[in-house]
């Protein structure tokens, strides 16, 4: 998404992504853009379109769609709220990791503690582990 018809060439874009730094959105931000960005992580979805939408950011990297868990429905009613239009699209594999402290099996998993949209992208291999339940980060 972008709110400016034109950017300076004389500056680094900044990018709005939601997330730490690392997160698969920062990497769609890296893969998608053949010049250096400023990546500027956000809180929340919301922060994204907000940093955009001020002129604080040039674009926002956000998903809109995943193979596995389906429409990204709040990142479509965003950008309906803010007057801000699609004008790229990047696939990005997202590989997700099972990971416990030292001395921790897979048979002695109970909770799986995640970001919703990653447990729900992970809910067939959840499922298939008896008795281990969810919790949203």
């Amino acid at each position: 998404m972008n709110n400016n018809d034109e950017t300076s060439s004389q500056r680094t874009l900044r990018v709005a992504f939601q997330g730490e730094p690392g997160a698969y959105s920062e990497a769609a931000v890296v893969a998608y853009f053949d010049e250096p960005t400023t990546n500027v992580p956000c809180e929340s979805f919301d922060l994204v379109f907000d940093a955009v939408e001020s002129g604080d950011c040039d674009y926002g990297m956000a998903p809109i769609e995943n193979s596995l868990a389906g429409s990204i429905h709040r990142n479509y009613d965003l950008l309906i709220k803010h007057q801000l239009s699609i004008v790229g699209e990047h696939y990005l594999r997202v590989r997700h990791c099972l990971i416990g402290l030292i001395g921790s099996t897979l048979a002695g998993l109970q909770k799986v503690i995640s970001h919703p949209q990653a447990l729900a992208q992970c809910e067939n291999y959840i499922k298939q582990h008896q008795g281990v339940r969810d919790e949203e980060a």
